[in-house]
Formats: structure tokens, sequence, C-alpha cells
């Protein structure tokens, strides 16, 4: 795994609860802990035919009831070949994935020979660890053969970004125990049973690292329990302002006493779009009464908003207050997944080539890939939904790049620009813009984009011939992946 990725289950979910103090008895679960190496292959997004090149990794796993081990989603993500080592086994022993959750980086992977796991003793997931606690982070870290343990304290308990599914926000735990490279998936153990996940670490700072904690394995487990597959962490896809400014909470209507946060913008097709309005003031939400800051009283410290959001599956709603036009209104948020997906893993990247212009859908992974530092298409991307909300179509199109010929050499753009029409019909997918090309009998293509004044122009009939052409020419397999 990658060295900024020190990347690093069951009782009804109920979220995070007031921690309470309780002293931490490591046991002996060595035979319980395996190591996982996996071949993995992540495709080029640059280059979308690219397969992508092959790397190699290991990381840690524990084996919970029903003869199955808990790891992390990047440990085994983009899997070729994974096999499983037990502990004191020299033997490597082909393994399956089971159930990915990338937005919480946790996976569930089973071994391929039948009864591989029998007598091994299932890990209990036990209770959230407090502040102070002792733990202990057992794994194989650095690619070592044989299991190391490392003892620390729980330092630190706050809702932060997964460096493996960048989008995703949920409850972790600091510690001072050593996680480096190889201790991903680990067990994390406290009072004789698991209390979380190894799972990242910050690679500037020494002896910090992080990881998941019993609630989010627990919701995790019973997604993947309840037999319609893993449906992953609901997003609230709002966007909330502070109410700091007494002046702010005056014009709002709030009471002395009174606290919340401001809705600025909700995000259209989100199920909370159908209850929540911009210029709402959320106050409450499941029974937590929300600070000027969003944050909420956990015990004795504070958590941000998303940590409530996480006690909710995919499907469910939410109870809350909010102050709408002078009225304090109790409504039921729906909770689903969000409409913006995060970084796609065991997948292949969609493309369409026609006349050597590459097309690919306007997603996080291209934007990552190629339009890091292109301020039109982190605008298009980011941040015009927000300012013409009516405007923006679903799927947006990217012309990614040129592979060059004397039927395109001519065009205004080389490639990195948002396609607004083709032939004057607007482009909502990859889809359209394929039947845009393809159903047009006209003598020209024309291509408009939106954010430049010329267009592209193609001779029709010259652009079909020399596609095979240009295809061979750039070791490009097929035309299309949809």
């Amino acid at each position: 795994m990658s060295p900024a990725l020190l990347l690093l289950a069951a009782a009804a979910f109920a979220g995070p609860k007031a921690p309470a103090t309780r002293a931490a008895a490591p046991v002996a679960v060595e035979k319980s802990i395996v190591r996982l190496s996996n071949t993995a292959q992540r495709a080029d997004w640059r280059v979308p035919w690219n397969p992508g090149r092959t790397s190699s990794g290991t990381g840690s796993g524990f084996v919970i009831e029903g003869g199955r081990i808990v790891t992390n989603a990047h440990v085994v993500s983009d899997s070729r070949n994974l096999v499983i080592h037990l502990h004191g086994d020299a033997n490597p022993h082909p393994a399956r994935i089971v159930a990915l959750g990338h937005d919480c980086d946790l996976a569930i992977v089973e071994p391929v020979e039948p009864g591989l796991l029998d007598g091994l003793t299932p890990l209990r997931i036990g209770d959230m660890p407090a502040m102070g606690d002792e733990v202990t982070t057992l794994g194989y870290p650095a690619g070592g053969r044989w299991l190391s343990s490392t003892r620390g304290v729980v330092s630190r308990i706050d809702v932060i970004a997964s460096v493996h599914s960048p989008g995703s926000n949920h409850l972790a735990i600091q510690t001072d125990a050593a996680i480096n490279p190889g201790n991903s998936g680990g067990p994390v153990m406290g009072g004789g049973a698991v209390v979380g996940v190894a799972f990242q670490g910050i690679g500037s700072l020494e002896n910090v690292g992080y990881f998941i904690p019993p609630p989010v394995i627990r919701h995790f487990l019973e997604d993947v329990a309840d037999g319609n597959g893993y449906q992953g962490f609901p997003k609230l896809d709002v966007n909330l302002a502070n109410m700091d400014a007494p002046a702010a909470r005056r014009r709002a209507g709030l009471q002395d006493g009174e606290t919340g946060v401001r809705v600025d913008f909700v995000h259209p097709g989100s199920p909370a779009a159908a209850v929540l309005q911009a210029g709402d003031i959320l106050m409450r939400l499941d029974g937590e009464v929300l600070a000027n800051d969003g944050t909420f009283a956990w015990g004795e410290q504070r958590l941000q908003l998303p940590a409530i959001i996480d006690r909710f599956q995919v499907g469910q709603s939410a109870e809350a207050l909010v102050l709408r036009g002078g009225q304090r209104v109790s409504v039921r948020v729906p909770l689903g997944r969000s409409v913006y997906p995060d970084r796609p893993y065991e997948t292949l990247p969609r493309y369409y080539v026609y006349g050597g212009l590459v097309f690919v859908p306007l997603d996080r992974e291209t934007v990552a890939a190629v339009g890091g530092n292109d301020p039109a298409i982190l605008y298009e991307y980011l941040y015009r939904q927000l300012e013409e909300p009516g405007a923006v179509r679903a799927g947006r199109v990217l012309l990614l790049r040129r592979l060059d010929h004397a039927v395109n050499a001519a065009l205004p753009t080389s490639g990195g620009a948002i396609v607004d029409r083709v032939n004057g019909q607007p482009i909502t997918s990859l889809e359209s813009l394929i039947a845009a090309f393809e159903s047009h009998t006209g003598k020209h293509q024309v291509i408009e984009f939106a954010h430049l004044e010329d267009v592209a122009v193609l001779d029709r009939a010259a652009a079909a011939a020399a596609n095979a052409a240009i295809l061979k020419e750039y070791a490009v397999p097929v035309d299309r992946r949809l």
C-alpha cells in the first residue's frame, strides 16, 4: 500500500454513545489475525482504454463470525489475486472478496478453501473506547511475516476524511500506537475485544495513526448482513453555514439560547431535497441539539454532524427540527446515497472515440486525473451546480484528449473542454453524445463547448473513414467502453 495510507463488527447499531472509562486488557488473539497479499490493477483514467499497471501490497485482517475476515477496502481494492497467510502457516491460501465498503474503508473476505478458518476464534466487536484508554494494535506492518503488537492510548475522537475515499467523513479514533503500512485492516484491541480497525495515518507526523471505531464497523456489517448488497453510508447532501454571528441568529429568528446552522444549498436530486429548503435553520437532528458551528454534544466533547448521519442506513430517515419562515417545524429527513459518487474502484473508465476525439464522463476520477489544475473543469464539476442548479446537466461530458490525425488537426482545442452540444443537441450523457454523432446525416459534425466561443467542426464522412486507422495507430482496442 502507498506510504500515505498507513491504510490501515455485531450488535444493533445505534450510533456513537457517550464513552465510559474502562481499562484495556489485550488478549491472546494471534491465530485469529491474518496477513493479506493483494495484486491489484487500477485503470488509467488519463488513457481510459489502458487497463493500468499491476501492483502488489500487503495488509492485515481478523476473523469474525461466519468464517470470514474483516480488513480494509483499500487493502483488497481492484484485486486481481488475493491470498491469505494464516498465523504460523507458510502456505498462501486463495481468497475472495465478499463485500466492499469503499466509503468507510472496510471489506469482508473469505478463503476459497472450505473450513480453512475452522477452529480459529472469531474476534468480538467491543464498545467505543474512551479518551485515554489503552489500546493495542495488531497486524503485519511493513510486509513482515510475523505478527507485530504496539501499545498506545486513545488521543482523539473526531470525524475525519478517508484517504481511500476522500468524499467520505466518518467517526475515527486517533492513537499514538504505531500504525504503519501493512497494519491496515488489523484489529485494535481494548478490554479483550476489537475496538477498531487500523486504517490510515499521517505521514508527516510521528506516532499518529487512526482506526475505525465500533459504530462504523457495526454499520458496515449490518448493511452487508441484510442480504441486499452493500448500500453504503447515507449523506445529507446539503451545504451548511454556521450561525456564530449574533446578528445572523437574530435575523434568522433564533431566540436567546437557541442554536442551529443554516441550510445554504440543497443538492438537486438528493433525498433531503424533498424536505429541506435553502434558508432553513437546522436546530436538531435525531434528538441532538446542533450548536451554531454544526457540532453536537457527545459526552464531554463535541462531534460534527456527519456522526449523526452515520447512525442511519440508506433509506432510513431522521427526525429534524427546523426554523423556517419564523416557524419551528418538525420534519423527517430521508437519507440516501450521495448524488455525487466517490472514487470508483473495481471498474474501468467509460469512454468513446470519434474521429480521434476521446470523450469521457466528467466524474470525480477524471477530474482527479486531468482536471485538477484546470479552473474551467473544476468550476464545472464543483461549483457551477451551486450557482446555476437549474442549468447544470446531470451527465456532463469532457473532451479528454485528441489523438492527432489530419481529420482533426484544425480543431480549436486538443482536450480538456466540456461538451455542451453536438449538432445542436444538448449533451446530457456519454450515450447522448454517441447518439448525436451516430444519428447525424449531415455533411459536418459540429461540437460546441461550454467555455469556448469557437466550435469544432469535423467532416462526417472523413471522420468516419479515418476512425479505424486512428484506433489502430494509437493502439486503442475498441472505440468505446460504456
